[in-house]
């Protein structure tokens, strides 16, 4: 089985402004005066050369990213003893606005609090506050706010209804001992993102999670920090198909590829440097039960190779065709497969016009996890000989 490390792209900041929340004793909190100094984020750096959604300063430029930050005031820190921050502001989109004249480098102009109606982009500052400092978590692609997910998790509630059902979801501070037992090395004080990946591979992203950038201030920054988004955190999961068998002369077209019983919600939490998916706390009530979920690529009717046709397996068995990736690739949680997890893959004969399918447990083949970061693709072989 194949598989390559998806390399990312590296962003270096300047910083960000305004709300509320807890951390800090009750006596102690405070909303600090903002400056008039905007905070941006300067990118540079090498684009990268992966092949993911997410690879390029440009690609990033049209989806924007996230960022929230906590507020520790003037001789405290955020992973300090007491736990003295206040939340600063939350989910505020940062996004790219080009400059007249400007070339499309993206490496000379600040990356900024922005508003987006479509492509258009509209200026959104936010301030850093006159002292102490910030510490930030970001994540792009940006996604709108959905209810108020750092409220306190209700238990029994409906995970959909609580969290309104996006992929990429913040959440709040863990406070309960008996979980951060659980999270090995978690910050705490540092939010959770929940990631529900899409059933259908066309509404799928790739995910960039930075590891956090702690206690910056803006008097001692001098303008930038580097922000780190070269850490792909999900999986990509391919497929690439030949044919043999009695009947490998008639044209055979693949036109779904279904995933079943695959871990379909995880929780990814910081450490003080770096980000790590939990496998031992779950979305589901903190419990350690994993949601499952099953994921589709099709297309209608359309078959999803780059060549119609199945070709038919060479001595080599070296000649698999990919599926198209216009047509979807899977972006998936990291995961220890689960002993059950299925591949459904739907084809057609033309001379029969007929419609068949074939079913495969990925328990059958050596990879028995998904690691972060990676491409894995499933090499099969359609045996028509099979009824």
């Amino acid at each position: 089985m194949d598989s390559s490390i998806l390399t990312g792209l590296s962003v270096s900041a300047a910083l960000l402004l305004l709300s509320a929340c807890t951390k800090m004793p009750v006596e102690e909190q405070r909303i600090p005066l903002p400056s008039d100094e905007p905070i941006e984020f300067a990118v540079g750096g090498r684009e990268t050369k992966g092949e993911a959604p997410i690879t390029t300063l440009a690609a990033l430029a049209d989806q924007d990213f996230s960022v929230s930050a906590w507020y520790s005031p003037e001789g405290r820190t955020f992973e300090g003893p007491g736990g003295t921050t206040v939340q600063y502001f939350e989910n505020h989109r940062f996004g790219y606005i080009k400059g007249s004249g400007e070339d499309d480098s993206f490496a000379n102009h600040g990356w900024q609090g922005v508003t987006r109606e479509g492509d258009v982009l509209t200026a959104d500052p936010v301030y850093y506050p006159f002292d102490g400092t910030l510490s930030y978590f970001c994540y792009a692609p940006y996604r709108d706010p959905a209810g108020s997910p750092l409220l306190p998790v209700i238990p029994g509630s409906d995970p959909e209804s609580r969290y309104g059902g996006a992929d990429i979801q913040l959440e709040a501070p863990v406070t309960d001992a008996g979980i951060i037992s659980r999270l090995p090395r978690y910050l705490a004080g540092s939010p959770l993102i929940r990631v529900t990946p899409a059933a259908s591979a066309a509404d799928q992203v790739d995910l960039l999670v930075a590891p956090p950038m702690l206690n910056r201030s803006r008097v001692r920054l001098a303008g930038q920090s580097p922000l780190d988004f070269s850490g792909h955190r999900m999986v990509k999961v391919e497929f690439r198909f030949n044919k043999t068998g009695s009947g490998e002369d008639d044209a055979v077209r693949v036109t779904r590829i279904s995933l079943k019983n695959i871990i379909g919600s995880k929780y990814l939490y910081f450490t003080q440097n770096a980000c790590l998916w939990s496998d031992a706390v779950s979305p589901a009530e903190f419990g350690t039960d994993f949601p499952r979920a099953g994921y589709q690529i099709t297309v209608g009717n359309q078959e999803l190779l780059d060549q119609e046709n199945v070709p038919v397996r060479n001595a080599a068995n070296d000649n698999h065709i990919a599926v198209q990736t216009e047509k979807g690739t899977l972006f998936l949680l990291p995961q220890v497969l689960p002993a059950d997890a299925e591949l459904e893959v739907g084809y057609f004969l033309v001379s029969q016009q007929q419609e068949k399918s074939m079913t495969y447990l990925l328990s059958q083949y050596s990879l028995t996890a998904w690691p972060e970061g990676r491409v894995v693709s499933y090499q099969l072989t359609l045996d028509l000989n099979i009824p």
